[in-house]
């Protein structure tokens, strides 16, 4: 069973994906501090540091836009430039940016100048022909896309249209590039209800509940865009009980400020997050085991790989992500570890890597973020 449940107040959303009675995502967005994750800029350059190959560029906010062109960009102060946002700011390190497109659907991810054709690595091998042979129908003039998750089982029609619609969304972008002055927005990819309505509203989930009688006519305008045949699981939730305790996720919602999370067997985790990178340090606290030493060990290392791969999706971490371990002396022990993680990672939509541990048993994740 899983259920989408949106809670608004004031200038707040709240969403929490629940399933089988455990939160598994959660977002919030305040419309006095927007994201700019994902948004399109005509912007202007305004300072070129060789010796650190970076290029700043006014967007029009209180910080400039970093930029590491690719070793074949040539750019000049003054010049006007369309980027991406790919990383908000964290600290006193202002956003970071990309010159490679990308403007996502339901079912595709279109890219703009790149004439390619790419297909989501978690589709089945045996659907990937047809639905290889579907894009190809599209025809797209100086453009490429990759098809997303969702679409394996997507109806032809529905998908060819997805994709012209995408497609013409992008040429109205391109349109505006020539009419407005930098630095200016040219697309915003801020709005949380419909980011979930496009990436999380999908065939599996029973109910996508909404508090907020503005909210749902958003949602179901949205979704009558983009998804009709999933209309009939939005629903309006009319219930006195607040819906978040209504469904019993109140509390586990409350503890995603806590530095420190226990685990079920008595060890308990240590998150710490810098400008650099989120620091995540394993220990096994009161737990002693009835097995031997390896066996208890690697016990809470287990739990505590389930429970951090967990956290960082419900706090949305992303960047880099450094685990320290309780340190295991058989290797083997090491393998099945980094197996079940990576198994783990699948559970996240957004990008998530799993790299090797060192001999210090320090493990590293990259995580791309929600918002």
């Amino acid at each position: 069973m899983k259920k989408i449940l949106v809670h608004h107040k004031r200038n707040e959303t709240s969403v929490a994906t629940v399933e089988n009675g455990m939160l598994s995502n959660y977002y919030v967005e305040r419309e006095d501090n927007p994201h700019l994750l994902g948004n399109i800029y005509k912007g202007k350059i305004q300072n070129i540091l060789p010796g650190m190959q970076a290029v700043f560029v006014d967007i029009g906010r209180d910080k400039n836009v970093f930029l590491q062109p690719n070793r074949d960009q040539k750019f000049e102060i003054g010049q006007e430039i369309i980027i991406q946002i790919k990383k908000e700011a964290i600290g006193t390190k202002g956003p970071r940016a990309t010159t490679s497109l990308s403007i996502p659907s339901h079912n595709v991810i279109l890219l703009p100048r790149i004439n390619y054709i790419g297909i989501s690595k978690k589709i089945d091998n045996s659907k990937r022909g047809r639905l290889f042979e579907i894009a190809k129908k599209a025809h797209l003039k100086n453009a490429g896309m990759i098809i997303r998750t969702d679409a394996q089982d997507c109806d032809e029609e529905i998908l060819l249209n997805d994709i012209q619609n995408i497609y013409k969304f992008w040429k109205a972008i391109e349109r505006n590039m020539i009419k407005k002055k930098s630095p200016s927005l040219l697309y915003s990819d801020n709005d949380l209800m419909s980011r979930i309505v496009r990436d999380e509203l999908t065939s599996d989930v029973d109910e996508f509940l909404i508090d907020s009688l503005k909210i749902f006519r958003r949602a179901t305008k949205f979704v009558e865009g983009i998804s009709p045949n999933l209309i009939d699981k939005l629903k309006r939730y009319e219930n006195e009980v607040p819906i978040f305790e209504k469904y019993h996720v109140e509390e586990e919602i409350s503890k995603l400020k806590n530095r420190e999370i226990e685990l079920p067997s008595g060890g308990f985790i240590v998150i710490d997050k810098t400008e650099a990178l989120t620091a995540i340090d394993v220990n096994s606290g009161k737990f002693v085991g009835d097995l031997n030493l390896s066996d208890t060990v690697y016990k809470v290392n287990v739990e505590a790989a389930e429970m951090i791969l967990k956290q960082i999706r419900l706090r949305d971490i992303g960047g880099i992500i450094i685990v320290d371990f309780i340190d295991m002396p058989n290797d083997e022990d090491k393998e099945n570890l980094m197996q079940f993680m990576r198994k783990e990672a699948l559970k996240d939509r957004m990008k998530t890597k799993i790299i090797d541990m060192t001999p210090l048993g320090l493990v590293e994740i990259t995580r791309q973020r929600f918002k």
